[in-house]
Protein backbone atom coordinates (compact mmCIF):
# COMPACT_ATOMS: atom_id res chain seq x y z
CA UNK A 1 0.00 0.00 0.00
CA UNK A 2 2.10 2.90 -0.79
CA UNK A 3 -0.80 5.61 -1.21
CA UNK A 4 -1.59 7.60 1.82
CA UNK A 5 -5.05 7.87 0.89
CA UNK A 6 -5.51 4.41 1.25
CA UNK A 7 -3.49 4.07 4.68
CA UNK A 8 -5.40 6.37 5.83
CA UNK A 9 -8.35 4.76 5.01
CA UNK A 10 -7.60 1.31 6.16
CA UNK A 11 -6.59 3.04 9.55
CA UNK A 12 -10.14 4.51 9.59
CA UNK A 13 -11.92 2.12 8.73
CA UNK A 14 -10.45 -0.15 10.88
CA UNK A 15 -10.78 2.60 13.96
CA UNK A 16 -14.24 3.18 13.01
CA UNK A 17 -14.91 -0.43 13.93
CA UNK A 18 -13.46 -0.13 16.92
CA UNK A 19 -15.06 2.37 17.74
CA UNK A 20 -18.37 0.82 17.39
CA UNK A 21 -17.24 -2.31 19.23
CA UNK A 22 -16.29 -0.04 22.27
CA UNK A 23 -19.45 2.02 22.01
CA UNK A 24 -17.45 5.25 21.56
CA UNK A 25 -20.06 7.84 20.20
CA UNK A 26 -17.13 10.67 19.61
CA UNK A 27 -14.51 8.11 17.65
CA UNK A 28 -17.52 6.69 15.64
CA UNK A 29 -18.32 10.99 14.97
CA UNK A 30 -14.48 11.11 14.65
CA UNK A 31 -13.70 8.78 12.10
CA UNK A 32 -15.04 10.39 9.32
CA UNK A 33 -14.81 14.12 9.93
CA UNK A 34 -13.70 16.20 7.14
CA UNK A 35 -13.41 13.40 4.61
CA UNK A 36 -13.55 14.03 1.24
CA UNK A 37 -16.23 11.67 -0.90
CA UNK A 38 -13.34 10.24 -2.59
CA UNK A 39 -11.53 9.54 0.66
CA UNK A 40 -14.92 8.44 2.09
CA UNK A 41 -15.08 5.90 -0.48
CA UNK A 42 -11.78 4.51 0.10
CA UNK A 43 -13.27 4.19 3.23
CA UNK A 44 -16.42 2.27 2.52
CA UNK A 45 -14.36 -0.13 -0.17
CA UNK A 46 -12.03 -1.57 2.80
CA UNK A 47 -14.79 -1.62 5.09
CA UNK A 48 -16.30 -3.99 2.69
CA UNK A 49 -13.35 -6.21 2.49
CA UNK A 50 -13.30 -6.64 6.24
CA UNK A 51 -17.04 -7.44 6.06
CA UNK A 52 -16.82 -10.04 3.50
CA UNK A 53 -13.63 -11.40 5.32
CA UNK A 54 -15.72 -12.04 8.34
CA UNK A 55 -19.12 -13.48 6.26
CA UNK A 56 -16.68 -15.80 4.77
CA UNK A 57 -15.03 -17.11 8.33
CA UNK A 58 -18.79 -17.85 9.84
CA UNK A 59 -20.16 -18.91 7.17
CA UNK A 60 -23.89 -17.89 8.01
CA UNK A 61 -23.29 -15.08 10.34
CA UNK A 62 -26.26 -14.20 12.79
CA UNK A 63 -27.45 -11.01 13.44
CA UNK A 64 -30.49 -10.18 16.46
CA UNK A 65 -33.14 -7.10 15.96
CA UNK A 66 -31.99 -6.45 19.29
CA UNK A 67 -28.09 -6.16 18.20
CA UNK A 68 -28.76 -4.30 15.65
CA UNK A 69 -30.76 -1.74 16.96
CA UNK A 70 -28.24 -1.52 20.11
CA UNK A 71 -25.50 -0.96 17.82
CA UNK A 72 -27.01 0.84 15.24
CA UNK A 73 -28.24 4.05 17.79
CA UNK A 74 -24.32 4.52 18.00
CA UNK A 75 -24.44 5.99 14.82
CA UNK A 76 -24.26 9.68 14.05
CA UNK A 77 -28.19 10.64 14.81
CA UNK A 78 -28.53 12.10 10.80
CA UNK A 79 -27.42 8.42 9.82
CA UNK A 80 -29.17 6.29 12.62
CA UNK A 81 -32.69 5.21 11.22
CA UNK A 82 -31.27 4.68 7.54
CA UNK A 83 -28.21 2.44 9.10
CA UNK A 84 -31.09 0.79 11.29
CA UNK A 85 -33.52 -0.06 8.12
CA UNK A 86 -30.92 -1.12 6.00
CA UNK A 87 -28.69 -3.87 8.41
CA UNK A 88 -32.49 -4.89 9.17
CA UNK A 89 -33.26 -5.75 5.87
CA UNK A 90 -29.55 -7.81 5.97
CA UNK A 91 -30.67 -10.05 8.80
CA UNK A 92 -34.15 -11.01 7.73
CA UNK A 93 -32.35 -11.89 4.55
CA UNK A 94 -34.76 -9.41 2.11
CA UNK A 95 -31.70 -8.82 0.36
CA UNK A 96 -27.86 -8.80 0.33
CA UNK A 97 -25.90 -6.22 2.48
CA UNK A 98 -25.07 -4.54 -1.47
CA UNK A 99 -28.81 -3.66 -1.77
CA UNK A 100 -29.69 -2.78 1.36
CA UNK A 101 -27.10 0.20 1.55
CA UNK A 102 -27.41 1.01 -2.49
CA UNK A 103 -29.69 3.80 -2.18
CA UNK A 104 -28.49 5.41 0.67
CA UNK A 105 -25.24 8.45 1.32
CA UNK A 106 -22.23 7.57 1.38
CA UNK A 107 -21.68 8.72 5.48
CA UNK A 108 -24.77 6.19 5.82
CA UNK A 109 -23.39 3.33 3.48
CA UNK A 110 -20.27 3.43 5.71
CA UNK A 111 -22.10 2.99 9.02
CA UNK A 112 -24.48 0.63 7.64
CA UNK A 113 -21.65 -1.70 6.55
CA UNK A 114 -20.02 -1.11 10.07
CA UNK A 115 -22.69 -1.30 12.22
CA UNK A 116 -23.68 -4.62 10.44
CA UNK A 117 -20.03 -6.01 10.64
CA UNK A 118 -19.88 -5.29 14.56
CA UNK A 119 -23.20 -7.11 14.83
CA UNK A 120 -21.85 -10.09 13.21
CA UNK A 121 -18.64 -9.97 15.32
CA UNK A 122 -20.83 -9.36 18.65
CA UNK A 123 -22.92 -12.38 17.74
CA UNK A 124 -20.35 -14.92 16.68
CA UNK A 125 -17.24 -14.06 19.05
CA UNK A 126 -18.47 -11.16 21.92
CA UNK A 127 -17.36 -7.78 22.18
CA UNK A 128 -13.95 -8.57 24.28
CA UNK A 129 -12.97 -10.87 21.50
CA UNK A 130 -13.87 -8.59 18.69
CA UNK A 131 -11.73 -5.67 20.46
CA UNK A 132 -9.10 -8.21 20.46
CA UNK A 133 -9.15 -8.95 16.67
CA UNK A 134 -9.34 -5.23 15.59
CA UNK A 135 -6.40 -4.56 17.78
CA UNK A 136 -4.25 -7.53 16.24
CA UNK A 137 -5.18 -5.88 12.88
CA UNK A 138 -4.11 -2.85 13.74
CA UNK A 139 -1.10 -4.24 15.40
CA UNK A 140 -0.53 -6.43 11.88
CA UNK A 141 -0.99 -2.94 10.21
CA UNK A 142 1.79 -0.90 12.13
CA UNK A 143 4.32 -3.38 11.43
CA UNK A 144 3.90 -3.83 8.10
CA UNK A 145 5.02 -0.22 7.93
CA UNK A 146 1.44 1.58 7.47
CA UNK A 147 1.89 4.30 9.84
CA UNK A 148 -1.67 5.99 11.84
CA UNK A 149 -2.37 9.30 10.14
CA UNK A 150 -4.46 10.66 12.25
CA UNK A 151 -5.24 9.86 16.09
CA UNK A 152 -5.76 6.73 17.79
CA UNK A 153 -8.92 5.33 19.39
Amino acid sequence: MDDPWLVDAVWRATDLTRAYLAKDRAQIEACLAGLSSGRMELVLAWLVLEHDELCNRLLTPLMSVREIDAVAALSPVENEFATTAAVRRVAAREMGLTGAVEDLALPEQIHAIAVCTVVMALEAIGRARALEEVDVKAMGYERMGYPRPHPAA
